[in-house]
């Protein structure tokens, strides 16, 4: 056989569309990342008792008044207590999607597993959109169009709370300390809020990476070291002015770049889960001519406002933080 010894070697061709020359290798399914809710969780949970209607029913007692006393006078001064009541009545919530009997055969992935998830993500986000959309309802609100997030706001929140019922230039007689709690008490924003809140806390110095043990934060956070090394190993401020602070992307922004968040104790507002056979999570159901799967994921609950004088909303800037 005569042997090549001129001339070049030239690999094989590959073809543009493999078709069955080329055996291709597909990575797990990825999902798009979401949040899992928590607002629901950071409010008063009263679940709605089966057989109990169709309406969840919260009365309230107002105050009363107390009077000095003279010897031998009887006393006059009768009361009558206000009862009012907050009425909550919870709705279903649903997720569904439909999958082909063919298509589930085809997949690699446990798509239905993988869809179960998904599908409770949604639910979570819708709980914290339902939830963060009662913040601008509270009695109470500080902050303004693009406001720096700064511990003062937390700090003004509580002092407001704690202070109960009181107006800028009206009297307060002693012994009006109505609508008032000590806490413990939540705060939740957007991420982009609390960035400037975070780097305030730790210092320029953390933030450069530059912190020590001697090292002072800035004038506007000069809290310690512990909170200062806390805060730079979870880049989050877990308590801060007596609140537990949360982030959360679920809160709505506005075109300006401005998101309402709020400062308030569980009281504040109420969610109402209501379980029963059609709301019980899950369920999966063949199609009539049972060629595919629908798959339905149903919560019913409510939610609303319970004591608007027990929570501050917090108007602060939200734009996308550079450093």
């Amino acid at each position: 056989m005569p042997i090549m010894t001129t001339g070049s070697f030239t690999g094989a061709t590959i073809p543009t569309v493999p078709g069955n020359a080329l055996k291709l290798m597909i990575a797990a399914a990825r999902e798009t990342p979401q949040l899992d809710g928590n607002l629901s969780s950071l409010v008063f949970n009263d679940p709605l008792p089966s057989g109990s209607g169709t309406t969840w029913n919260s009365p309230k007692f107002g105050s009363l008044v107390a009077y000095s006393l003279t010897e031998g006078v009887d006393l006059v001064n009768q009361q009558n207590i206000a009862v009012t009541n907050v009425v909550i009545t919870p709705g279903e919530v649903g997720v569904q999607v439909n999958f082909s009997k063919k298509s589930l055969a085809q997949w690699s992935e446990k798509v239905a597993t993988r869809a179960g998830g998904i599908m409770r993500k949604a639910m979570d986000r819708k709980k914290d959109a339902d939830v963060s959309g009662l913040f601008t309802g509270l009695d109470r609100g500080i902050g303004a169009a693009a406001a720096v997030f700064s511990i003062g706001h937390l700090g003004a929140a509580v002092a407001q709370l704690r202070g109960g019922a009181n107006t800028t230039g009206t009297a307060i007689a002693a012994g009006a300390g109505i609508n008032v709690t000590d806490g413990p008490f939540n705060a939740v924003v957007r991420p982009e809020s609390l960035h400037p809140l975070w780097v305030s806390i730790i210092g320029t110095a953390a933030v450069t990476g530059a912190v020590t043990k001697a090292t002072t934060p800035a004038a506007t956070g000069a809290v310690g070291d512990d909170l200062i090394r806390s805060g730079v190993q979870s880049l989050f401020v877990g308590n801060i002015a007596g609140v537990k602070v949360y982030a959360n992307a679920n809160i709505a922004k506005d075109a300006t770049d401005d998101a309402i968040g709020a400062v308030f104790h569980e009281m504040a507002m109420v969610f109402i889960p209501f379980k029963h056979e059609g709301a019980g999570g899950m369920f999966t159901k063949d199609s009539d001519d049972g060629r595919s799967v629908l798959m339905t994921y149903v919560e019913d609950y409510g939610f609303g406002e319970l004591d608007g004088m027990l929570g501050v909303s917090l108007t602060l800037d939200a734009t996308i933080p550079t450093s």
